[in-house]
């Protein structure tokens, strides 16, 4: 079926151990940004730097108590869970499987102990070396954790990094890009399109989906990762429209883990 109406498949809430956002006023957000589904996302970590997995059983109690109040808006019960390594793939797949969750993004957010919003990830390196190192590490521990749908911004690197171009251009990272392609192509899994990174930017990822559908990437899910209620839904349009111009097929939903897929 073709894509007629917006979602948003990255939020986080209260319950996200760096979010301070309710869950109402982010379904408020949502509504009021036309959107029809959403899935919140928050963090799972194992990371051994003192963050906290969100208490996903509160979480989706809280969820289930306002269903009721916004019958124009699918909500989805997901997590976003951080790689660290095997350690930590073993305790979020234990803390994850049971839970009954309708889509889980994988993302990398700490390279070697140091968490790439830190200004410290950027010291002493190029631009070039740290995009680079950043997806060779996302490839390296990929293969640490299995259960999952999406991988989540690729470009995480870029969303804090401090140059007056921070767009993240496939030929900062074409090696290490077309092994986590390969990847996710062979597992069946899928790339996430996250707008949170563009700020006031004009969007990037092209060249980078491009390259992805044609290693045989079929199909992406959008997300704002929107911590704020202001930031919910933001550029999801925008992030339809590229997929579509770099020949992505589809745009999925999630539920009980399971794609339902729609025609860009």
């Amino acid at each position: 079926m073709n894509v007629m109406f917006l979602m948003d498949y990255h939020l986080h809430s209260e319950f996200s151990d760096d979010c301070t956002a309710p869950l109402r006023a982010q379904l408020e957000a949502a509504q009021a940004a036309g959107l029809t589904e959403v899935c919140f996302t928050d963090h799972i970590d194992f990371d051994g730097v003192g963050l906290l997995p969100a208490d996903l059983g509160a979480r989706d109690a809280a969820i289930e108590a306002l269903r009721g109040d916004f019958p124009g808006i699918t909500i989805r019960r997901g997590a976003e869970v951080g790689l660290k390594d095997a350690v930590s793939a073993s305790q979020s797949f234990a803390f994850c499987e049971k839970r009954n969750l309708d889509f889980i993004i994988a993302s990398v957010h700490i390279v070697q102990g140091v968490d790439a919003y830190c200004p410290a990830f950027f010291d002493g390196r190029t631009q070039a070396e740290i995009y680079a190192g950043y997806l060779a590490w996302a490839a390296q521990i990929l293969p640490t954790y299995s259960y999952f749908n999406v991988l989540g911004h690729y470009d995480f690197c870029a969303k804090f990094a401090p140059y007056s171009n921070r767009a993240f251009r496939y030929s900062h990272a074409s090696e290490a890009l077309d092994s986590l392609f390969r990847q996710l192509v062979a597992a069946g899994k899928g790339m996430e399109v996250n707008t949170s990174a563009w700020r006031e930017d004009p969007a990037w990822g092209l060249d980078v989906l491009r390259r992805y559908r044609t290693l045989g990437g079929e199909f992406v899910t959008v997300g704002s990762d929107a911590h704020q209620p202001q930031r919910v839904g933001r550029r999801i349009k925008e992030a339809l429209d590229l997929a579509r111009a770099a020949g992505i097929s589809y745009v999925a939903t999630f539920q009980a883990m399971q794609p339902t897929f729609y025609r860009l």
